[in-house]
């Protein structure tokens, strides 16, 4: 619960994974229910495992609903103020949107209205970008087209990867949300239309078959791949018929044929590209422990000369 000028503001919590923790525990004394995607089977066993969101609700003894669908709950959802979203997974329809007096907020990874849909941290990393940022906005029927209500930039470093990068938005992320239901309370809030601050761009969903590297290709652009599909599903090649996943690479001006070695060392297996050449420094063969690039190459006979990949 939150007070609006002496009113106490009911909130109503949407989020499922990691990413939604941060904002999850920064509100929990403001939050009145939470909604989660339903548990899912994991494990050999597949047994039911509930969200990382459920686990900390329950932990922090907020009450919790995990539907299937949101017109299972909908008559459990009259009586609340305001809605906040995070990284929930799920769409929420208008009808439950106007149930909300104060409407329903939601925290986006990404500097709108660049970068709307499910991937922006991983396409921000792969497009090469330096900066990337959080917005606080209104949730409308269109993804991710609503009124800016806040929004802060964050510097993109060389050697993050989605999942440092993810790790740092949401703890910036919950401030920002935080500082943002304050205006909310105040009744100070001035939401700005998307299209006054910039051209619309996209981050559609992450299809898996785009981590195979190709070795024609320029650098930088290589080890972005590499950095924007860690963890998750990392870029890879493939050698004697194994998929092996590279977990991290770096530049280098050094020329050398595209797909072939041109040195082992401790630092690594460097492999030309379009305009030089990559470091692959860590991989992890598939089924199988995170090695250095070094310790591959030794263990899989490879030479200078020869190319890295099957194909």
């Amino acid at each position: 619960m939150y007070k609006e000028g002496g009113k106490i503001l009911r909130i109503v919590f949407w989020g499922t994974p990691e990413f939604a923790l941060p904002s999850l525990e920064r509100l929990k004394d403001k939050i009145s229910l939470v909604i989660t995607k339903p548990d899912k089977p994991q494990g050999r066993g597949l047994k039911l495992k509930p969200s990382p969101v459920k686990s900390k609700a329950l932990e922090l003894n907020i009450p919790v609903l995990s539907p299937e669908k949101l017109s299972e709950i909908k008559d459990k959802l009259s009586g609340f103020d305001l809605g906040v979203v995070v990284a929930y997974g799920l769409i929420i329809p208008k009808k439950i949107i106007d149930m909300f007096p104060k409407g329903i907020i939601n925290l986006h990874p990404s500097l709108l209205p660049k970068y709307r849909g499910p991937a922006p941290i991983q396409w921000a990393i792969m497009n090469g970008e330096e900066e990337t940022g959080v917005s606080i906005i209104y949730l409308t029927e269109e993804l991710d087209a609503g009124d800016i209500i806040l929004q802060e930039r964050v510097k993109i470093f060389p050697e993050d990867t989605t999942e440092t990068l993810s790790e740092r938005l949401s703890m910036i992320g919950a401030e920002v949300l935080e500082r943002a239901i304050g205006l909310i309370e105040t009744g100070s809030i001035n939401p700005i239309p998307q299209e006054l601050l910039g051209t619309v761009s996209y981050a559609p969903k992450i299809d898996p078959e785009m981590g195979k590297i190709i070795w024609n290709a320029r650098s930088k652009d290589i080890v972005n791949k590499i950095r924007a599909l860690t963890p998750w599903p990392k870029a890879y090649f493939y050698r004697c018929g194994l998929r092996i996943n590279i977990l991290e690479g770096e530049p280098s001006p050094i020329k050398g044929e595209p797909g072939r070695v041109i040195s082992v060392e401790e630092k690594g297996i460097l492999v030309g590209t379009q305009d030089g050449s990559v470091w692959i420094k860590k991989v992890q063969p598939e089924s199988r422990k995170v090695i250095s690039g070094y310790d591959f190459a030794n263990g899989y006979r490879i030479k200078e000369g020869s190319f890295l990949a099957d194909e």
